[in-house]
């Protein structure tokens, strides 16, 4: 004890000295009455501030113990595998339980867990007591007027009216189909390029196909109107190097190219996404995003992103006032004049949608179908098996081209029967979907368990039912519409459903076994498939992405083998945000 604090005990005491005991009693059983009450008060507050686990519905007991729930659980594992989703299939899976309950944001509802493909394809197709979800919304405000944030209503159709001629065959066809096979002539130029640097090293496609499918999604929107490109420069500056050039280490070790800087605007395209995905992860969103909204670096991105978009509006305008429709937004101009004169009013041309639309059509076409190709190229990469029955399967139907000794053309691929080819890009995408998010709009039910109004409802595709075995579920606990619902009973889940075998989404047309693109048809709804959603809100680009994947990607495998990288560049590690995309994407390219 210090001499300071001796020194005041002692005159305290000298003071008490002359107070009587009774005194002394009546002020210790005030203060020990004092102390008590605020421990009762405290101690039922947090009780009352403690997780309320949905009745029913299976949770993790140490949670409801716990104010912050499962949330120190979750972000400890999130932040070192970078997937949400893995985190909710292990939740699944340790409960054993198709439905479960997770405790994430303090003092809320808990979020409901669903993994079972009958019960969500209902939920997203039929059922109108669950729509958007607020949170998601939330943390998209910066987006804008896109149709992504809105609920299923007046605002979300009018937008989607607006973009409905751009996934029409005309439209893809005519316009953006021709791009896409240029850019991908363009990028086989590029692999072929880093090839012959490399020496046989593997080296990194990660921005190749990110920028790839960044221009194709310029071209869409804004077709020659927009004149700078992402891949071009690349190309541009490997052209110049030299071996010598090139820092190469070991057979197996990664060959680093250099990255040309992108233009401002397309920086924007990077940025945007990265602020949504924070965003959503953050505690309060709109308090976020109404702070971030103030600062100057939130503001040169935003404003960088309207300079440009209001510069192709307008080029976009004179264009269509000359008679001219073929870009994006020249559809979408020529449609809102279509609107207003069926309203009687005025068409709009000023309007923020046209802006905010497309740069989140720019976006999300640019993320999704880029990580795509990633995995394609990783899968083909690993299964050399598989990789080897796709090009025969290219070779054997677009053998014209391949007897020529060319490349084949857009028009070629375009028109090409590929079941086998169809069934890669399926299972490449059943085993790499992210969560698929609703919100109750009313106090509801699923699998005969209530749910309050305002809770959000999480698919889990990676989990029991998608990438396991289904958790065996009482029939009589699903909606009428889930049982009435026919699904494809050939899925064999007795199968490893880990494993990449494209097999699973093809059906024999005879017994004969045969392996032709004649003896097999491609099945869709085979199986358990969430990738692209379902129902009114399903992924509107699904046509472009497609087109896409199969240009690309054919074109990859018509021009070069993949050979095997070393095992400390092959991950399958992922980072969830918009879409899944691979952590490392490396290839080791034979021209053949």
């Amino acid at each position: 004890m210090s001499l300071h604090r001796a020194i005041w005990l002692k005159r305290f005491s000298e003071a008490l000295g002359d107070v009587p005991n009774s005194l002394l009693t009546a002020f210790n059983t005030t203060i020990i009455t004092i102390i008590s009450t605020i421990a009762i008060l405290l101690y039922c507050l947090r009780k009352w501030l403690l997780p309320k686990p949905v009745p029913g519905i299976a949770f993790n007991p140490a949670a409801i113990r716990s104010l912050l729930g499962d949330a120190p659980n979750m972000v400890k594992e999130v932040s070192v595998t970078g997937e949400f989703r893995v985190w909710c299939a292990k939740q699944v899976k340790k409960m054993n339980s198709p439905i479960c309950q997770v405790f994430i944001k303090p003092f809320s509802q808990p979020w409901i867990l669903l993994a079972d493909f009958r019960e969500s394809r209902d939920i997203l197709m039929r059922r109108k007591d669950f729509d958007k979800s607020s949170f998601l919304s939330d943390g998209m405000a910066c987006m804008g007027a896109f149709h992504g944030i809105y609920p299923t209503g007046g605002k979300f159709k009018a937008n989607r009216q607006l973009i409905q001629d751009l996934m029409t065959t005309t439209f893809l066809n005519n316009h953006v189909g021709p791009a896409v096979y240029n850019k991908g002539l363009e990028v086989m130029k590029l692999f072929e390029t880093k090839m012959n640097l490399a020496k046989g090293r593997p080296f990194s496609v990660k921005k190749d196909f990110e920028y790839a499918s960044l221009d194709v999604m310029l071209y869409f929107a804004f077709g020659n109107n927009w004149t700078y490109t992402a891949t071009g420069p690349q190309v541009e500056l490997l052209s110049k190097m030299s071996v010598p050039d090139v820092k190469a280490g070991s057979l197996d070790q990664p060959v680093e190219y250099p990255i040309v800087p992108l233009v401002k605007f397309l920086d924007t395209v990077y940025e945007a996404p990265e602020i949504v995905e924070k965003t959503i992860n953050a505690i309060m969103p709109k308090l976020q995003t109404w702070w971030w909204s103030k600062q100057s670096w939130y503001k040169k991105i935003f404003a960088e992103k309207e300079r440009v978009m209001k510069e192709q509006v307008a080029i976009s305008m004179e264009n269509y006032r000359a008679g001219h429709v073929e870009t994006a937004l020249e559809h979408m101009l020529m449609r809102e004049e279509v609107q207003a004169e069926k309203q009687g009013r005025k068409p709009d041309f000023e309007s923020p949608v046209f802006r905010d639309e497309l740069f989140g059509d720019i976006i999300g076409g640019h993320h999704t179908t880029s990580g795509a190709m990633m995995w394609l190229a990783k899968y083909l990469t690993d299964l050399a098996h598989i990789q080897t029955r796709l090009r025969s399967v290219l070779y054997e139907t677009l053998s014209t081209a391949r007897e020529e000794n060319r490349a084949f053309t857009f028009e070629e691929i375009r028109r090409a029967k590929l079941p086998y080819f169809d069934a890669v890009i399926e299972e490449m995408l059943r085993i790499n979907a992210v969560t698929v998010t609703r919100e109750a709009l009313c106090d509801t039910t699923i699998l005969g368990c209530p749910i309050k109004k305002g809770t959000q409802v999480f698919f889990v595709s990676n989990g029991p039912g998608f990438l396991s075995p289904s958790i065996p579920i009482d029939y009589s606990k699903r909606s009428e519409n889930s049982r009435a619902a026919k699904l494809n009973a050939t899925w064999d889940e007795t199968q490893d459903l880990t494993i990449f075998d494209p097999e699973r989404w093809l059906v024999r047309k005879n017994d004969s076994g045969g392996l032709s693109e004649n003896d097999v048809e491609f099945d869709g709804a085979a199986g358990p498939q969430l990738v692209f959603g379902l129902g009114p809100r399903a992924c509107w680009g699904r046509r472009l992405a497609q087109m896409e994947m199969r240009t690309i990607i054919g074109m990859l495998v018509w021009n070069f083998e993949l050979l095997e990288t070393p095992p400390a560049i092959s991950s399958h590690a992922g980072l969830e945000g918009i879409a899944r995309v691979p952590q490392q994407c490396y290839v080791r390219l034979r021209k053949i």
